[in-house]
């Protein structure tokens, strides 16, 4: 998932309309597709237009992708219009709870990384999601990026109330 406002959060992008009777592709911006089974009520945000609250009809999954139907759209060029390239957001509240030891990437962005001494070594800007492990994306103190492997020979503590990862065994990383 993306991050939105601050009280709501981003879990999918609309892309374009499929066929003629409204639905539109949307890119997924979430752990499980299976999550919009969930979801009835979802909020269209665009860049200067106002928010545009939205009622899911029928979604279904369209490879790579899904494709959602809205009440209310029931052709493409209401749907185009009105729908294409915004992103979809839920409340804060409604987000599906995750197993122990994972993080939603907005609650990582933003952390400290400390190593165990307590020495700042920088600030997540990033999460990039890799087939092996995730890549937390640091900007060190200097400006420049450093990328940390989100495992435990790494990471020791994630602290998302104090916005703060304790890692160890990276001083290779700080070249």
């Amino acid at each position: 998932m993306t991050e939105a406002s601050s009280d709501r959060i981003t879990i999918g992008y609309v892309v374009k309309t499929k066929g003629i009777g409204g639905e539109v592709k949307v890119e997924p911006l979430t752990h499980t597709v299976t999550r919009f089974d969930e979801l009835t009520d979802l909020v269209l945000e665009r860049p200067d237009r106002p928010d545009l609250q939205l009622r899911i009809e029928d979604w279904r999954i369209d490879q790579p992708g899904i494709l959602i139907k809205f009440a209310g759209f029931d052709d493409l060029e209401s749907a185009r219009e009105a729908l294409v390239k915004g992103y979809l957001s839920i409340p804060r509240e409604k987000l599906a709870a995750l197993p122990e030891d994972e993080y939603y990437v907005f609650d990582l962005v933003g952390c400290a990384i400390e190593d165990e001494s307590g020495r700042s070594l920088g600030e997540i800007t990033d999460v990039w999601e890799m087939p092996g492990s995730d890549i937390y994306v640091v900007r060190r103190e200097d400006g420049k990026d450093m990328m940390i492997p989100a495992v435990r020979k790494f990471v020791r503590e994630i602290s998302i109330p104090d916005k703060r990862v304790i890692v160890s065994g990276v001083d290779a990383f700080l070249a």
